[in-house]
C-alpha cells in the first residue's frame, strides 16, 4: 500500500557532545538564563529528557525558556525580561512525573502493604501525570534496584510492558498501575523473604 511508496529515513543519534555544544550555542544566542553555576546541569537534564532527539531537546529548551518567564516588553523598553531555567522544573514542564512522586510509589511497594500502594497509586492519578510516564520511571528504578532479585526484576519488567501496551490500547490507568503495584508488592515480599 502507501508505505511501499514512501522513503523511510532512519537517523542515527547524534553524539551527546555535539548535541550539548549546539544546545549551549542556542541557549546563549537566545539569552537563556540559568541559576548560578548550574547551566551544565540544566542542559544535561534537557538532553537526558530528550532521549537523544535533538529536535526534542531544542523544543524543550524553547518551552523551558518561555515558561521560565521570558516576556517581551516586560522591562518597559520593549526588550525582554528573562526568567531563570531551573533543573527541577524541567521534568514538570515536559509533563513528566517528579522523582518524589515515583519515590513514594516505590516506598509503598517496599512497605508490603496493599493500602499504602493503593494510596500511592491514587496520589499519582490525582497529580495528573500520565501512567505511561510513571511506569517508564518505575521500570528504570526497579531494574537498577538492589532490593529485588533478578527473577523479580524480570517479572516486574514484563508486567510493566504489558501494562504499557494495555494503556496504549485504551485500558484504565488506575487498574494498570494497581496491577503493576500488586505484582511489585509480591516481588518485594519474595525478595525480602529469600
Amino acid at each position: 500500500p502507501l508505505a511501499s511508496r514512501c522513503a523511510k529515513f532512519r537517523f542515527q543519534a547524534l553524539p551527546p557532545e555535539s548535541m550539548k555544544a549546539r544546545l549551549t550555542h542556542i541557549a546563549h544566542s537566545e539569552g537563556c538564563r540559568f541559576p548560578e553555576g548550574e547551566e551544565e546541569d540544566v542542559l544535561d537534564e534537557i538532553l537526558n529528557l530528550s532521549g537523544g532527539d535533538m529536535r526534542r531537546a531544542v523544543t524543550s529548551l524553547q518551552s523551558a525558556h518561555s515558561l521560565s518567564g521570558a516576556v517581551v516588553g516586560a522591562d518597559g523598553g520593549g526588550g525582554r525580561a528573562k526568567g531563570v531555567i531551573r533543573k527541577d522544573a524541567l521534568a514538570e514542564m515536559a509533563g513528566l512525573p517528579p522523582s518524589n512522586l515515583v519515590d513514594g510509589l516505590v516506598a509503598s511497594l517496599k512497605s508490603g502493604k496493599f493500602d499504602a500502594m493503593e494510596a500511592a497509586v491514587m496520589n499519582v492519578i490525582a497529580e495528573g501525570f500520565a501512567a505511561q510516564h510513571v511506569l517508564q520511571d518505575l521500570s528504570k528504578r526497579c531494574i537498577s534496584m538492589d532490593g529485588l532479585d533478578e527473577m523479580s526484576k524480570a517479572d516486574l519488567s514484563i508486567r510493566i510492558a504489558e501494562a504499557d501496551k494495555n494503556l496504549v490500547d485504551g485500558a484504565d490507568e488506575v487498574l494498570q498501575l494497581l496491577a503493576v503495584g500488586s505484582l511489585g508488592l509480591r516481588c518485594f515480599a519474595n525478595s525480602s523473604a529469600a
